[in-house]
């Protein structure tokens, strides 16, 4: 591939153009190479055409030539030179001339013999001979007879040679008689001498036409490396190369007279413009011996004593002559970039150097500028019919002055590449921009450009060539050229290596003559222009730089060479404290080696990120006395010199140690508790299956076989209904039964008062009480518990360890996924207690507070607040943040006045909200109930005599039946949602007015449905679905969340991952008025599980908002951001992972989005199969019972039924888990890889059926740690757990006696940049976690320690053990204390 540098401003090259031009007598070239887009004609314009100069786009139109467009063959091109110039000298070597009329007869005998052998138009014929005139000639014999050739360097394994024709289906090989000895017995095809099959008496005319050979048949193909190890074949059709030779001569302008110097390779597809532009307009080549290449040194004698004018050539061969060669009037660069110092030292006047870049796939020169001394290189803009765009990984076009990949447009465009159409459909693709018919496809160069505001584009590397390093992405490129300008630097070149398991830049150095290099100084020198992680940590003196073919350099090569060199050595500075000896010692052990200044920025001067501060914090919490260090003092301080000045203060202040261990309960009370819990479960399992198999179980008790099916509908709606109340009786009596009313105390882990407090919490549980929130019902509800509820409260989701010991003022509003931890396990003990809310207090989104807290009235908590035990918040105080500080005071005169209505319309609302909570429920069995129905009647219509085979067959009819039903179920409810809701806008509404209670009902709508179809979130038709619904929702982005009626206020941009359980601009509800704004999202923006993202939010692209964690005001907010906690802080930089290349993160294939949906289509519709496989099963186990009015061994069967059917559910999933994923390891996958979506259906089969019928109703029980060691978890003894969520489950080990309260979380993977990582979790003894929190992969909890509400443990880190953390990002609980106090 050409490769060039960087081109200069476009009037000033134009100008130059013009001047050259005039100076020899030629035409005006350069005036229209580059037209910026504003300026090009209107039929050749993107859509953004007539943008402003200030915000125009990055895309280019070279000169439309229509001229260049002509229906021609190469052959024709040299035939019609020979007609002209027959007798001109067309090749010539040190030892003799060729004319144009001597090449033609030699090409033409050699195309006999070719066409003889049965080579036609469209046939491949290998070309490999030594460099000189035969190869030329072999190349136009080929040519004539319309075929394509093949070329090979001279010095190519014939391993490769043969793979290579082999690919191509090659009819033969075309070479030597000395190069026939080396391939022979290797080849796939006849070996073809080039004299020795010419035929003498043979004078046939050889014409490609009549062959019958079109511009469309290949011309030529190239074979380059293959990042999968495989060469591939890139195919150049005639019409590809002709035009170029016309449109690359327009701006070259290389006459009749000149002697072009013949050097590079055939393989290398610069030798293209090199040979067959001179032959274009019959100059003379200098065919360069192998001899006269190797000795650079000799070169310019050589090029003076044969006149040549013209040198088309690689910078790096520039370089190594040692003086000028003076008759050179045209120097053509490319291949690679171009520095500086060469274009200074070779420019002079009467020369005119060109930079081209270009790809093969785009046929050798796309781009080219002409190179002025002391003036920055560019690769300037497109030549004729050429165009250029610079566009990011979603094909966005960028603002002039954004990085971004290079796509180029016009007739050069290749075909692709030879049998790799999955390839060719990622690297061609159609242009997406309006825009004249010239350039429908695109080729992705793959290469980094930045395009100017004056239209000159700025090359900066490959893009698989930038590295990562330290996690910042770096240009091996600009290192090259700063080091190529130090003093006595000849060559450069620099690659990534491994250095003792470490990632390090090493410098590979070629000295000029006598000079001597000392990496030292050069390490110094670089130091002052670059930043920290750029400069090369080693520096390797070489003679020379291996080279490829091509004349590149041959990195690989430098990746295997063997390193002599040491690493510079600079003096460490010495520390002034014991902490910053520490610190020191911990910065050694996580950051990569170098000299450490206690003033140095740990992140962008040492080189550091997300992960390595963790692993830093974690090892300086290794000295006790330093212990309480966090991230938050890394992010802040930024250097080890103000950490340790603050972590020095910050043990000043720090009481004496605390002993959190505690006596494990004793066996016999775990095992009594166990025992009355198994007892129970049975029943409670039978509850929850009467939700929806009571149902049909019901329709066949009560309905008559001849009824109609508007009152069988009927009876279903009264029976659903029944079994809804009854549910609603049982949770509020048993509650009261088992309890009364809760009382706050101290009670001990796993006895009699906490089994009937577990008990009464799993009768509540049965009851949907989610379907109540934001609505009058809720109150009523939640009063019934015991609660203390004021008249206007809002109460969303809310979850609540004793709801009876909570009181909510008057006009209180409590945002949704509110956990109110008054009931909470720390250590052996389960922790009692209440909640006050006080009047008009606003609680937002996602907090979290423990018992004996105290909101006062008025009072404000912003989203994810945590609130710890014991915490009292004053009357109109605002509080934010995990944990909870406060942060000021609510202006009540900006609140407006709380919204009324009539006695007539509450009571009417109250009313709608109860016949909607009765109507809209069953529409959670629609994808379920239909099948009972249909199967009933199938059993009368087959009339099946062998009842074994119509059971069996149930889950063959199910599985079609279950995913039609999904889709119907899908479609009825975007049907609901337009024809209750057609549009949602911005704006203020009173809880009172008719559009809350339609908006209600839409989310309520589609609360119900995703309850059954759980198993829709994460996959491929999400999105899909909320189109339907009417959100905007970008190409290619994941979405995992509830968007709860709010679709026509919610933008989300292309290629965004939205993860399970983000709040997406939720509703704002206070004194009430619901307050709804729009959401947006540029492209590519990731929020992370839990994260929170309020009204109003606009997340620019490329921005990263963590687990846990909401974005910061908007303005405040930036490209690329990552931002993390509560309250949010600017990480300054993360770790960030590739995933192997943007087909399997960012730009899949179409195959592979076909093959997700089918296999997520499957799994979709498995657990709707199961529900009715199962239950058709059981009502036919014990349906006779039914009929026989037998209700006692009913009741009997339908309980056991319920329990098989929830461990069979159970053991599907584990059964699917051990057999698609096996046991899970710490791994790094992208999110297209096959493997990350059977993980992904594993976690959705998890939630959906085995948390949902068995697993959640475990919670609390001995029984849950030992289900899940069957999923491959390593549980110690006498583990509580109040959660499920838990994935990759054998990364998770939990140690004995640990509590792990409701809400909280292991979290053993995360999604960032499309890449799933995925890594261990590992909590010791006694551990503690609060509600709320998460602990991310690669961590450690030490024995005893205690997790606060609402605590983020980062990916990396680990917290020492008798320790107290709390907050997002964890913090030591004692300076939370003393914080509160001070409050």
């Amino acid at each position: 591939m050409r490769v060039g540098a960087e081109r200069q401003g476009r009037n000033r090259l134009a100008a130059d153009g013009r001047e050259q031009a005039q100076r020899k007598n030629q035409p005006d070239r350069m005036n229209e190479i580059d037209t910026p887009l504003m300026d090009a004609p209107a039929g050749a314009q993107p859509e953004t055409a007539g943008a402003p100069v200030g915000s125009a786009k990055s895309v280019l139109v070279g000169r439309i030539a229509p001229e260049h467009l002509r229906d021609e063959l190469l052959a024709e091109i040299f035939a019609d030179t020979v007609r002209h110039r027959q007798n001109h000298a067309a090749l010539e070597t040190l030892e003799r001339i060729y004319s144009y009329g001597e090449v033609d007869a030699l090409a033409t005998g050699i195309a006999r013999a070719l066409v003889a052998r049965g080579v036609r138009p469209g046939d491949v014929v290998g070309l490999w001979m030594a460099r000189g005139p035969e190869l030329l000639i072999a190349q136009i014999a080929i040519a004539k007879t319309g075929a394509a050739w093949l070329p090979f360097d001279a010095d190519a394994p014939v391993d490769r040679i043969a793979v290579c024709l082999t690919d191509a289906e090659a009819k033969g090989l075309l070479t030597s008689a000395e190069f026939a000895l080396k391939a022979e017995g290797h080849m796939p095809c006849p070996i073809l001498i080039d004299d020795a099959i010419v035929d003498s008496a043979d004078t046939s005319a050889v014409d490609a036409r009549a062959l019958g050979a079109t511009p469309d048949h290949p011309a030529y193909m190239i074979y380059t490396s293959g990042s999968t190890g495989v060469p591939k074949g890139i195919v150049i059709t005639g019409r590809n190369i002709c035009h170029y030779l016309r449109s690359a001569n327009e701006l070259y302008g290389v006459s009749a007279s000149d002697v072009v110097f013949q050097g590079a390779s055939v393989a290398f597809d610069l030798s293209m413009e090199e040979i067959w532009i001179p032959y274009l307009v019959g100059a003379t080549l200098f065919v360069a011996t192998p001899q006269v290449m190797g000795e650079a040194d000799r070169l310019p004698d050589v090029l003076d004593d044969a006149g040549v004018t013209v040198l088309d050539t690689v910078p790096t061969l520039l370089a190594m002559m040692p003086k000028d060669a003076p008759k050179l009037r045209i120097i053509i660069l490319g291949g690679e970039a171009c520095p500086p110092a060469v274009a200074a030292r070779w420019c002079k006047p009467g020369r005119t150097i060109f930079n081209s870049y270009g790809p093969t796939e785009a046929t050798v020169v796309a781009t080219a500028s002409i190179v002025e001394p002391d003036k920055p290189v560019t690769i300037g803009g497109p030549i004729p019919n050429y165009t250029a765009y610079v566009c990011d990984d979603a094909l966005n076009l960028l603002d002039r002055g954004v990085e971004g990949e290079l796509l180029i447009g016009g007739p050069g465009v290749a075909k692709g590449y030879l049998k790799r159409d999955e390839l060719t459909a990622e690297k061609f693709v159609a242009n997406p921009f309006a825009s004249a018919a010239h350039d429908p496809i695109l080729y992705r160069s793959g290469d980094a450009v930045v395009m100017d505001e004056a239209g000159n584009i700025n090359f900066r590397g490959r893009i698989d060539d930038q590295v990562k390093i330290r996690g910042f992405r770096v240009e091996l490129g600009e290192i090259e050229a700063k080091l190529a300008g130090l003093a006595g630097v000849s060559q450069a070149a620099v690659v990534l290596r491994g250095v003792d398991g470490i990632d390090e830049l090493v410098a590979f150095l070629v000295p000029h003559k006598g000079a001597d290099l000392d990496a030292k100084q050069m390490r110094a020198e670089l130091r002052a222009d670059l930043p920290a992680y750029m400069v090369p940590g080693r520096y390797e003196i070489l003679d020379t730089l291996p080279k490829l073919p091509s004349g590149k350099v041959n990195r690989n090569l430098l990746k295997k060479a063997e390193l002599k060199a040491a690493a510079p050595v600079e003096e460490q500075e010495e520390p002034r404290t014991e902490t910053e000896a520490a610190l020191l010692e911990a910065a050694k052990r996580t950051l990569p080696p170098q000299a450490m200044p206690f003033d140095a920025d740990f992140f962008t001067d040492l080189g550091g990120h997300s992960l390595l501060a963790a692993r830093f914090v974690s090892a300086v919490r290794e000295t006790p006395r330093l212990a309480s260090v966090t991230l938050q003092d890394v992010y802040n301080l930024r250097s080890l010199r103000a950490i340790s000045a603050h972590l020095d203060g910050k043990a000043e202040a720090a009481g004496p140690a605390r002993d959190l261990s505690f006596e494990p309960p004793p066996f016999l009370r775990r095992f009594l508790c166990g025992l009355a819990q198994a007892i129970a479960l049975p029943f409670i399992l039978g509850l929850m299956t009467a939700q929806w198999l009571g149902v049909f179980v019901s329709y066949m008790l009560l309905t008559d076989p001849d009824a109609s099916l508007l009152s069988e509908i009927v009876a279903l709606l009264g029976v659903y209904l029944c079994i809804n109340l009854a549910t609603i009786l049982i949770s509020i009596g048993g509650k009261w039964l088992l309890l009364g009313r809760t009382k706050p105390g101290r009670y001990p882990l796993w006895g009699t008062y906490y089994f009937r407090w577990w008990l009464a919490q799993h009768l509540i549980a049965l009851c949907h009480v989610k379907w109540f929130q934001a609505s009058p019902i809720m109150r009523l509800y939640l009063s019934a518990m015991g609660a203390k509820i004021g008249e206007d409260a809002i109460i969303s989701e809310v979850d609540a360890g004793a709801i009876d010991l909570v009181s909510i003022g008057a006009g209180a509003s409590l945002g949704t996924k509110l956990k109110l931890a008054n009931v909470r396990i720390v250590g052996n003990e389960m922790i009692v207690g209440r909640i006050d809310i006080g009047a008009d207090a606003y609680v937002g989104t996602s907090c979290v507070i423990e018992e004996d807290c105290t909101i006062g009235a008025g009072a404000e908590l912003k989203d994810l607040t945590s609130v710890p035990a014991g915490t009292q918040i004053g009357a109109h105080e605002i509080w934010d943040g995990s944990p909870a500080r406060k942060t000021g005071m609510v202006d009540e005169s900006e609140l407006p006045p709380q919204a009324t209505a009539t006695p007539g319309r509450r009571a009417l609302h109250t009313f709608i909200y109860t016949v909607l909570l009765l109507i809209i429920p069953p529409l959670g069995l629609l994808p379920i109930f239909p099948a009972f129905w249909v199967f009933d009647r199938m059993d009368s219509w087959l009339d099946i005599l062998d009842r074994t085979y119509y059971l069996a067959a149930i889950p063959l009819f199910a599985w079609p039946t279950s995913f039609a039903l999904v889709i119907l179920t899908v479609g009825f409810i975007a049907l609901v949602r337009w024809a209750i809701l057609p549009r949602v806008k911005e704006g203020v509404y009173s809880v009172h007015s008719w559009f809350y209670v339609r908006k209600w009902a839409v989310a309520l709508t589609t609360e119900v449905t995703l309850e059954t179809l759980s198993s829709l979130f994460a996959t491929i038709y999400m999105r899909t679905w909320y189109r339907l619904m009417g959100a905007g929702i970008g190409k290619d982005s994941e979405i995992s969340t509830n968007l709860s009626g709010r679709y026509d206020i919610v933008d989300i941009g292309d290629k965004c991952f939205i993860a399970d359980e983000v709040v997406l601009g939720d509703e704002d509800i206070r004194r009430g008025w619901m307050t709804l704004a729009s959401v947006k999202t540029g492209s590519r923006v990731f929020v992370g599980n839990d994260g929170v993202v309020p009204p109003g939010a606009n997340i620019p692209s490329g921005a990263l908002i963590g687990i846990k964690s909401k974005p910061p005001a908007n303005e405040l907010m930036s490209e690329g951001d990552t931002w993390f906690g509560s309250p949010p802080i600017k990480l300054p930089v993360r770790q960030k992972f590739d995933g192997g290349g943007a087909n399997w993160t960012y730009e899949p294939p179409w195959w592979k989005k076909l093959m997700r949906a089918v296999f997520e289509a499957v799994h979709i519709s498995l657990p709707t199969m199961l529900y009715i496989t199962f239950g058709t099963w059981a009502v036919q186990w014990f349906g006779q019972t039914i009929l026989d009015r037998n209700y006692g061994t009913f009741i009997f069967y339908f309980i056991l039924s319920s329990v098989i059917i929830s461990v069979a559910m159970t053991a599907v999933v584990i059964g699917v888990k051990w057999a698609t994923m096996g046991r899970y390891q710490p791994q790094v996958q992208p999110m297209w890889s096959f493997w990350a979506m059977r993980t992904e259906a594993v976690a959705v089969m998890y939630w959906g059926l085995a948390g949902r019928v068995f697993l959640d109703h475990l919670r609390g029980t001995p029984f849950l740690p030992w289900t899940l060691r069957l999923f491959g978890a390593k549980f110690g003894k006498g583990v509580y757990m109040d959660m499920t969520d838990i994935t990759e489950f054998d990364c998770v080990t939990v140690g004995d006696y640990c509590a792990l309260n409701s809400l909280c979380a292991l979290q053993t993977h995360l999604y960032e940049d499309r890449v799933m990582k995925v890594g261990k979790v590992h909590l010791g003894t006694g551990v503690t976690v609060g509600a709320g929190s998460t602990v991310l992969y690669d961590t450690q909890v030490g024995d005893f320690a205690q997790l606060g509400p609402l605590t983020l443990v980062m990916k990396g880190e680990s917290i020492p053990a008798n320790s107290e953390w709390i907050g997002a990002p964890a913090e030591p609980r004692i300076q939370e204390k003393q914080t509160a106090a001070a409050a």
